[in-house]
């Protein structure tokens, strides 16, 4: 409650401390920049989607500034709409354009993703210029702004609109962000193979966070248009593309407070270098802050020296410029390139993160209550297994050019039972398992589940079918808390539509969720490091939290991949007593491991692999003493 209420109090505090500014303040330039910082407060937090969430360099959030601009504009003076109806179609304007711009462009990833977007960005801009029919071209577009409901707004009535405009893209982002929509979103950023392996579906949400934050872009766009009622093409080009990134980057990513801050960056930045000496000043500072934490990072060598040493000097050349140069606006791309290297170097979580890290310590906010662990049958209902096999596969391959990975296997995995899945290093076994999980696709073959073909092909039918699996090599969600890893892959908890979840009523599943996912975790003996990132548990840990995660899409088939891979002993052991418990709930394992005392241990019949080629089939026993499986694989005892 306590954690509650200074989070909630600080938003009031802050909307209320801006929405009162007017009353005090009569002038209209700082009006004007305070009706600026809330457009871009909307525009930053759409563009903290991709950036931040999704963990994609997008360049073309100014084109949708500008797409949601024209879209206004051009409403409200050629066919005479109100000012609602025009936001509200500037902002399905750029939903429209984000989704179909991502079907293609979140194939590519990386620098291939960025110049994507940048090459929307430049060709948005010259069509705005160049239909001058449409838009004026260069010459510009005039618009008045029209009233809202009858009432005409003046700057201080229409500062108060943006103003609630930011308030409301607030409330349902930290609403949407904070259900499994976003934890999906930062998922598939980690690792979109396991998000697809988990049913979430990579894809389908990186393109719907893209179009989110293209529709909020718009959005912006629109507000944009009637608090200037001026508009050219030229506004909406690189220069200010590269100032909200630096925003974003700067104020913090994957946060509404980072967005604000990083707004606040944006709209105070061309004061800031029209002003040599308040420049020079907060350059100082800043190289001050830069020497002082580096020299620490390196007396507590908790980062390597390029860490530590690069933002003192990128800061330390900020700071001599403002020495040397007079006109610090003509230097502004250079010293944008500078801040943002600085901060990506040395706050990589931003300045927000690093100002929560620190208000977090002082006044001591305690952590999020968790809820009970829900009862394991509620979380992992035990399974009546039905007679026959579950899984057929017949005559399968997978040929990569020349090289047969899998070459005719044919076997069955009886309902109810552990099926061991052996053989020497190179002999296929990872290859069938990544087949029939869906992350490759077969070159012939035949695969069943429970007598029948999977409708679709890849992870996520398989998925949805009822197969879950861990990974050979780990492919957990490494920014996540173990408990957040968990409760991406719940099956069948979330099931409120969308709209509902925006409105803040998903508290209650949430709850369940994470009562459900605790106890899977207490499961596998992780419960009390439920808050701890992925990234920093032990690689046993590490190991156990994969197959919890398998385990919330309570499957009907579990592959796992080399699960005592590099286990100690004791964790061996552990192991061992956690799968056997696995299969007393009912669940079909199929289990690939070099361990042989895991595989004599929990098996009840094995399959001997060697060049992509069934070898041998049999019972542990039977298989240890054939003579083919100790020429190729255990060798002579």
């Amino acid at each position: 409650m306590r954690r509650f209420l200074l989070l909630r109090g600080c938003e009031f505090l802050v909307l209320a401390g801006l929405a009162a500014v007017p009353l005090a303040v009569r002038n209209p330039y700082a009006l004007g920049l305070l009706t600026l910082l809330a457009i871009y407060g909307v525009l930053l937090i759409g563009l903290d989607v991709s950036v931040g969430y999704l963990g994609q360099i997008n360049l073309g959030q100014v084109a949708f500034l500008g797409i949601g601009a024209y879209t206004a504009g051009l409403l409200v003076t050629r066919l005479h709409w109100g000012l609602v109806p025009s936001l509200a179609a500037a902002a399905g304007s750029g939903l429209a354009v984000g989704g179909l711009l991502a079907l293609p462009a979140l194939r590519l990833e990386g620098p291939q993703f960025a110049l994507a977007t940048l090459s929307f960005s430049a060709l948005t801009a010259t069509a705005l210029n160049e239909l001058e029919a449409l838009t004026g071209g260069a010459q510009g577009l005039s618009l008045t702004r029209p009233p809202l409901f009858g009432l005409a707004l003046e700057p201080r009535g229409f500062y108060w609109l943006c103003l609630a405009a930011l308030a409301l893209v607030w409330v349902t982002m930290r609403n949407l962000l904070g259900s499994h929509w976003g934890r999906a979103f930062e998922a598939l950023r980690d690792s979109p193979i396991a998000t697809d392996a988990m049913g979430v579906g990579s894809y389908r949400h990186k393109v719907a966070g893209f179009a989110l934050g293209s529709g909020l872009g718009a959005f912006a766009g629109g507000l944009y248009a009637f608090n200037f009622q001026y508009l050219q093409p030229q506004i909406f080009t690189y220069d200010l593309m590269v100032i909200l990134l630096l925003g974003v980057v700067l104020g913090g990513r994957k946060s509404l407070w980072g967005a604000f801050l990083g707004a606040c960056i944006v709209v105070l930045l061309p004061n800031l270098l029209s002003s040599r000496r308040l420049f020079l000043t907060l350059a100082m500072a800043a190289f001050a802050a830069a020497l002082a934490a580096g020299i620490r990072t390196l007396a507590a060598r908790r980062a390597g020296p390029f860490q530590a040493l690069a933002p003192i000097a990128a800061t330390g050349l900020l700071a001599a410029g403002g020495l040397l140069v007079k006109h610090t606006e003509d230097w502004r791309k250079a010293i944008f390139a500078l801040l943002l290297f600085a901060v990506m170097v040395g706050l990589p979580e931003g300045l927000m993160g690093f100002c929560a890290r620190f208000l977090t310590g002082i006044f001591r906010v305690p952590p999020a209550a968790l809820p009970p662990p829900a009862p394991l049958d509620d979380a992992l209902p035990v399974r009546a297994a039905a007679p026959g096999a579950l899984l057929e596969i017949t005559e399968l391959r997978r040929h990569f050019g020349g090289v047969k990975a899998v070459d005719g296997i044919t076997l069955a995995v009886e309902a109810g039972t552990i099926h061991g899945l052996i053989g020497p290093n190179g002999s296929g076994k990872s290859t069938l398992v990544n087949v029939v999980s869906g992350l490759y696709q077969p070159s012939s073959g035949r695969i069943l589940l429970r007598g029948a073909r999977v409708r679709g092909a890849g992870l996520m039918p398989m998925a949805r079918a009822g197969v879950a699996r861990t990974f050979q090599n780990l492919q957990l969600f490494s920014d996540l808390s173990a408990l957040d890893n968990v409760m991406v892959a719940l099956n069948g908890v979330f099931r409120l539509p969308l709209p509902l979840v925006i409105a803040g009523l998903g508290l209650g599943e949430e709850r369940r969720a994470q009562a459900d996912a605790l106890a899977l975790l207490a499961f596998v003996g992780l419960e009390a490091q439920a808050r701890a990132k992925a990234r920093d548990l032990p690689y046993g840990a590490q190991r156990f939290l994969e197959l919890a995660r398998a385990l919330a899409r309570r499957p009907a088939l579990l592959i796992l991949d080399e699960p005592a891979a590099g286990l100690a002993h004791p964790d061996v052991l552990r192991l061992i007593g956690i799968i056997r418990a696995v299969h007393q709930r009912g669940i079909t394992i199929l289990l690939i491991e070099h361990h042989m005392d895991v595989v004599g241990e929990l098996c009840h019949q094995v399959t001997v692999m060697d060049g992509g080629r069934l070898l041998a089939e049999g019972t542990p026993a039977a298989v240890k003493r054939d003579p083919l499986v100790l020429e190729a694989y255990l060798g002579a005892p």
